[in-house]
């Protein structure tokens, strides 16, 4: 599991140590990232991703993709943990490799 911030990278790794994260913040300050999969919300602080929820399979195809319309605008996290089950689930995927 990644999380991927417009901010610059010292600011997600401070991120990172303040909130106990146990998973990789990644920065894209560039916006290249957020550009490419379509999410970037121009009208937001000078252009930051709408927020959004991929979870891949283990070959790295899309199965599940929620994009919220305003900041606020997120899935439970129980929603979302069920989506990772009935991906990990599928054949050929396994729970640890998207676990990560």
């Amino acid at each position: 599991m990644v999380a991927i911030s417009v901010d610059k990278q010292e600011f997600a790794w401070s991120m990172g140590q303040t909130t106990g994260a146990k998973f990789q913040l990644l920065s894209d300050e560039d916006h290249k990232t957020i550009i490419a999969y379509g999410i970037l919300n121009a009208q937001e602080h000078g252009g930051i991703a709408h927020p959004s929820i991929f979870i891949l399979d283990k070959d790295g195809r899309i199965r599940y993709l929620y994009v919220g319309k305003n900041p606020t605008d997120r899935p439970e996290d129980e929603a979302i943990i069920d989506e990772v089950k009935k991906v990990a689930s599928q054949p050929g995927n396994s729970g640890q490799s998207l676990a990560r």
